[in-house]
């Protein structure tokens, strides 16, 4: 925790009464009525969703006088005369999180005990739960409405809304985030007054305002629209990595790098860079040639976009990466997928970052209700080439392989069933079915007999291996649909 000057106590003292996350006293009582109240208050701040809360010494409680106190913590003593931190450390479950600050003004002192909200569980002191009820310190009791509320509470709170960086002023918010790209992405003019500015960048969650007037950028501000990433040690392992190798191997590479902004300015330059870097296609249209992108781009948006919001933020082992191959491109990031594999069409959109999701979406920048994957595999199918392969395991992360141009002819029996089976899960997402001649048109088969027969025995090995059903036993082989087995 930062350190904190005089203006924390002035700022605190402005409110009209004892919180439940505040406390004032003049002078210490004993080693144990501490303990209670660090359990206590750590467990309100997290139960009225504030990131921390107060116990200050030196403060008359009813008037508000500043009145100063002799308690000095580092010299006061706990039970067996142990240093009061000491004890207090052994009697306290590990995830409190506190600090005592001893703060002057003019000749009087205070104290300023600064306790971090709880995370992931209730803080206990010797074995017990304590709460905040107004202004008294009691013990939360087991099976209540509160208690069930609290813990509802502690597993809602997540990385997005922790602290990157605290205590500063507008200015150094300025200098780390790209304020006025926020406002030209969500499409509002940034207004002229600075209140007005952190009133929006505060209800977007993307600031916080601390007790004494200072700001905190959460790591959701950061993450979205940081200048640099690496300006907060929390978040460099969430920079965006873009490495291209020469040829298919990964022996050779050619460039490597990180991007430091914030996603909602990363993603459309990386986007553009690795679509820059892919090999080229001159194609016919018609009259007309063009130059395309040996990959669909439309599914390199949507993949890049499910690397960033779909990766879990707690997991500091690896970066969210993009590597770059002549006949590839794998997409990696850490955390397992939240929908089985074989579901991801027209599955129940889930996501650890709700907050990020939200903020993209509203600068175009991720799909709606989970519609992407629909997308990839429509681009997929419009260039007749493989469907993406998805890996996703405990440890290792989440892994999606876009392939580039493969035809029917090139593909494996295996690679073939994969591209049938999401065909099958893309044509319920339009009330439809999977045909013989619909997968036909998926591959850019003609309706020559060979590829009739071919196709037709590629649906059986679909059906045997349990991949798709019949949608109706009893209609005839020209009439036959199917669709996939959990259907």
């Amino acid at each position: 925790m930062a350190s904190e000057t005089m203006e924390i106590i002035y700022q605190l003292t402005g409110y009209p009464a004892e919180t439940e996350w505040l406390e004032f006293k003049q002078s210490m009582n004993n080693a144990q009525a501490v303990g209670k109240d660090i359990s206590a208050l750590a467990n309100a701040a997290a139960y009225h969703e504030r990131p921390y809360a107060y116990k200050i010494w030196g403060v008359e409680n009813e008037s508000r006088e500043l009145v100063g106190t002799s308690f000095k913590p580092l010299e006061t003593k706990a039970q067996g005369n142990q240093d009061l931190e000491i004890w207090l450390r052994h009697q306290l479950t590990p995830n409190a999180n506190y600090e005592f600050i001893t703060l002057q003004d003019e000749e009087k002192e205070f104290v300023v005990l600064k306790i971090a909200a709880a995370k992931n569980h209730p803080v206990r002191f010797q074995s017990s739960t304590y709460i905040r009820e107004g202004s008294s310190t009691t013990q939360l009791k087991p099976a209540s409405e509160k208690e069930a509320e609290l813990w509802r509470r502690l597993q809602q709170s997540d990385f997005e809304h922790g602290i990157a960086r605290q205590s500063l002023s507008f200015e150094e918010v300025e200098e780390l985030l790209d304020i006025s790209s926020y406002f030209s992405l969500v499409r509002i003019q940034q207004p002229a007054q600075i209140e007005s500015v952190l009133d929006a960048l505060v209800r977007q969650e993307l600031l916080i305002r601390q007790d004494d007037g200072l700001l905190s950028i959460t790591n959701l501000g950061a993450i979205l629209i940081a200048k640099r990433l690496s300006d907060f040690p929390s978040l460099r392992k969430r920079r965006l990595r873009f490495v291209r190798f020469l040829g298919n191997g990964k022996t050779d590479i050619i460039e490597d790098v990180f991007f430091e902004k914030g996603y909602a300015l990363t993603l459309p330059e990386a986007q553009d860079r690795i679509i820059a870097a892919s090999d080229q296609q001159d194609i016919q249209e018609g009259a007309f040639r063009r130059i395309r992108s040996t990959f669909p781009e439309r599914a390199v948006r949507e993949l890049l976009s499910n690397l960033v919001i779909h990766q879990d933020l707690n997991d500091n082992t690896q970066s969210p990466e993009v590597h770059l191959f002549n006949n590839r491109i794998e997409f990696t990031n850490p955390g397992t997928m939240l929908v089985p594999r074989d579901r991801i069409v027209n599955a129940q959109p889930k996501t650890r970052n709700a907050a990020l999701v939200n903020i993209l979406r509203q600068m175009d920048l991720c799909e709606e209700e989970g519609t992407g994957w629909d997308r990839i595999i429509e681009d997929c199918e419009a260039r007749h080439i493989m469907a993406p392969a998805i890996s996703s395991e405990e440890g290792s992360g989440t892994q999606v392989i876009l392939y580039a141009g493969s035809p029917y002819q090139k593909m494996t029996k295996k690679e073939r069933m994969a591209a049938a089976y999401w065909h099958a899960c893309l044509m319920v997402t339009q009330f439809s079915a999977l045909t013989n001649t619909s997968l036909r048109e998926r591959f850019g088969l003609s309706s020559e007999q060979k590829n009739i027969v071919s196709i037709s025995r590629l649906i059986r090995e679909c059906c045997n291996e349990g991949l798709i059903r019949e949608e109706d036993p009893d209609a005839g082989n020209r009439s036959m649909r199917y669709l996939p087995s959990w259907a």
